[in-house]
């Protein structure tokens, strides 16, 4: 028995690494990754995603499972992307193995943010075909002006506020955040 055993592991294919969970695997830019990236996949070709500098540097990179909705937070700055694509992950380097289909975009996708938007991209690569659009978050600040009047003597009493912090209330606001029309 223990002879058939290994006659059958000798000739099993090897085994191809695990599949990393989706999401982000390393961020080497030093920046807050804030602004979104969106990747669209067949259902049958996972995803292997690298941003890199325009000195040719890789920065980030994530893993997307194929079929599923992929959103990524990126750091600001012009990106080239880079996207290996295949059934069978066997690793950073090796990617999916010899079948691994490599697409670079043309030039690099601008990530850049302002006081109240944050630019980013989507990447639709289903059905064979690359897209690529803008897609931007924008966020609004709403401020609850009674948060922000002076608490009378009274008030600040009965709230247990000292008297060197009446005058300093805190605000009260909610930031609400939606795609941009």
């Amino acid at each position: 028995m223990r002879a058939l055993l290994l006659i059958l592991a000798l000739l099993a294919p090897p085994a191809s690494a695990d599949s990393p969970p989706a999401g982000l695997m390393w961020n080497r830019s030093g920046l807050p990754a804030t602004l979104p990236l969106i990747l669209r996949t067949d259902a049958d070709r996972d995803a292997y995603l690298r941003l890199r500098d325009p000195d040719g540097t890789a920065r980030l990179a994530a893993f997307v499972q194929g079929g599923q909705p992929f959103r990524l937070l990126v750091p600001p700055g012009d990106w080239q992307v880079d996207l290996a694509l295949g059934q069978d992950w066997q690793g950073e380097d090796d990617l999916f193995g010899p079948d691994t289909e490599r697409l670079s975009l043309p030039g690099p996708l601008r990530f850049a943010a302002g006081d109240d938007r944050r630019d980013g991209h989507l990447i639709d690569l289903r059905g064979g075909e690359v897209r690529v659009s803008d897609r931007a978050l924008c966020q609004t600040l709403r401020l609850d002006p009674e948060s922000l009047r002076e608490l009378t003597p009274i008030e600040a009493e009965r709230a247990g506020i000292p008297p060197r912090d009446r005058r300093f209330p805190t605000p009260d606001y909610e930031v609400t955040t939606r795609l941009c029309d």
